[in-house]
């Protein structure tokens, strides 16, 4: 075969093989993006919600404190 019959064969073909990894980088980095951005906001999401855990038991450890103390008094001047 001719050198000038084949070239213009494989035109299509070189240009799509330096297509197609620029396309897939792209595609990955993308991918990629997405999914440091949900994992982002999961994360942010779990410390919002450890931090409403801990304000939440330290509210009521506050509130049972008193009581507790209270409670405790009357006992102690009796047996004293």
């Amino acid at each position: 075969m001719n050198h000038d019959v084949i070239e213009p064969m494989l035109r299509p073909l070189t240009r799509c093989a330096q297509w197609w990894p620029r396309v897939l980088a792209e595609r990955s980095q993308r991918q990629a993006c997405r999914n440091a951005m949900v994992a982002s906001t999961a994360l942010a999401a779990n410390r919002q919600e450890r931090e409403e855990v801990r304000l939440f038991v330290e509210n009521m450890l506050a509130r049972r404190a008193p009581v507790t103390e209270v409670a405790a008094t009357p006992a102690a001047a009796q047996h004293g």
